[in-house]
């Protein structure tokens, strides 16, 4: 029968009439047929797809320094006890302006140690840290610090090094830059925000009917490898979720904080960057480290000084930065500033007094290493920053496994039409 075109003057069983529409009709009908095959889940299976070839190399690497960042200290002080431990006896013995006066004679940098590291425990050294000029062209702030080792029992010098050129510095700039600044920084932050698409996403795919609740917690047995390979993926990818999606949502936090404030901001206001604390008196004569440290101890019987920070001029104040007892950052986030000639205490920095908005920005350190939860909190994000390897091999070998059998399928289809 034939097929008339009413916009043709060609009538009759012409077939240059007829197969230009057979064509697009039949490739619309194909298309329209594709179309209602895409569901919610395909997509979604697709971006989990492409997310984890795209990016799983640099995810993979994250999760592994990430796991040697949990214990970065204690690791530190390991890898460098001749440099951090000592032989405690009894108490400090020299004053600071002492053991300050050691440290400047053994330091390369020829200006005032910038703050001070107060020992975590008895055997460890105190530690003068000298800022490193900035390179020109350098922005924000300038983190290149060499460190003095000072027993300060003894008053002597144990060593010095450049804190950049350490192994675990190499490592947490590996982790949070690929040690490229800026560029990496962002590829590590878009890596994180993916990260999180990828965490929900994965959980999307693996939820079973309510029927196979059970299942989908557990490896079948005796099954065949490729079985055993997916079951491996979605059970290691279901138990560390939870973990990998407060960790990579934090690591947003440090690499893309224009992204990260602005929309924390919009719930609950963020303080902005305070102008520096000045002292109010100039006497001339500045009070001892060792006296700032009992102001602020007696101004917060519960600090733990961490940190003291010398007065950069002659208008600036002392800053002591340190941990109350019940804080969950091992970093304590508490400040005080003292004026450095009379003593007085200019201003606090209490995490106990933030707001909605300032307490989450100040939880995700302890969110990033697990320490929220303690020490069971820091194993488990040790652990499950090895997952993100075995997601990645067992994710690659069922797509490879996955995209030959479609292949095959493919072909026979393509036989049988012949």
């Amino acid at each position: 029968m034939s097929v008339i075109d009413p916009f043709s003057t060609v009538t009759g069983n012409s077939s240059s009439t007829r197969l230009p529409r057979t064509k697009t009709k039949n490739g619309l009908t194909s298309f329209l047929s594709a179309v209602k095959k895409i569901t919610f889940r395909k997509v979604l299976l697709k971006l989990h797809l492409y997310i984890s070839l795209w990016l799983g190399a640099f995810l993979v690497l994250a999760g592994l320094t990430g796991s040697l960042l949990v214990y970065d200290h204690a690791l530190d002080k390991w890898l460098n006890s001749e440099l951090m431990v000592i032989e405690p006896v009894g108490e400090q013995s020299r004053s600071f302006a002492d053991l300050i006066a050691v440290a400047n004679q053994a330091s390369p940098i020829k200006t005032a140690p910038a703050h001070l590291q107060m020992p975590s425990s008895a055997d460890e050294a105190l530690i003068f840290r000298y800022q490193v000029p900035a390179e020109d062209g350098h922005k924000g702030h300038n983190h290149h610090f060499h460190e003095v080792m000072v027993n300060q029992y003894t008053g002597q010098v144990i060593g010095d090094r450049d804190r950049f050129d350490s192994l675990m510095s190499t490592i947490l700039k590996l982790h949070f830059n690929l040690l490229s600044g800026d560029t990496g920084k962002l590829i590590m932050g878009i890596t994180a925000l993916l990260t999180v698409v990828l965490t929900i996403t994965g959980i999307y795919l693996w939820w079973p009917k309510l029927s196979k609740i059970k299942q989908a917690f557990v490896i079948k047995r005796n099954a065949s490898f490729t079985r055993f390979n997916f079951d491996l993926h979605k059970t290691v990818g279901i138990y560390t979720a939870l973990v990998m999606f407060a960790v990579s949502l934090s690591g947003v936090y440090f690499n893309l904080p224009q992204i990260f404030r602005p929309t924390v901001n919009y719930f609950s206001p963020l303080e902005g960057m305070a102008p520096p604390v000045k002292s109010e008196t100039n006497n001339g004569v500045a009070i001892t480290p060792e006296m700032v440290i009992n102001i602020a101890q007696l101004a917060m019987p519960n600090l733990q000084v961490q940190r003291v920070f010398f007065p950069s001029n002659s208008e600036a104040a002392y800053q002591i930065s340190g941990r109350q007892s019940d804080e969950l950052r091992s970093k304590g986030s508490t400040m005080i500033w003292i004026d450095q000639y009379s003593g007085k205490v200019l201003k606090t920095r209490d995490p106990h007094q933030f707001n909605a908005g300032n307490a989450f920005i100040n939880l995700q350190l302890p969110l990033h290493n697990g320490e929220i939860l303690g020490q069971t909190g820091r194993v488990l994000v040790l652990i499950v920053g090895f997952a993100p390897l075995l997601l990645m091999v067992t994710g690659v070998i069922h797509w490879l496994k996955k995209r030959n059998s479609n292949r095959v399928h493919k072909a026979r289809l393509k036989a049988q039409s012949l």
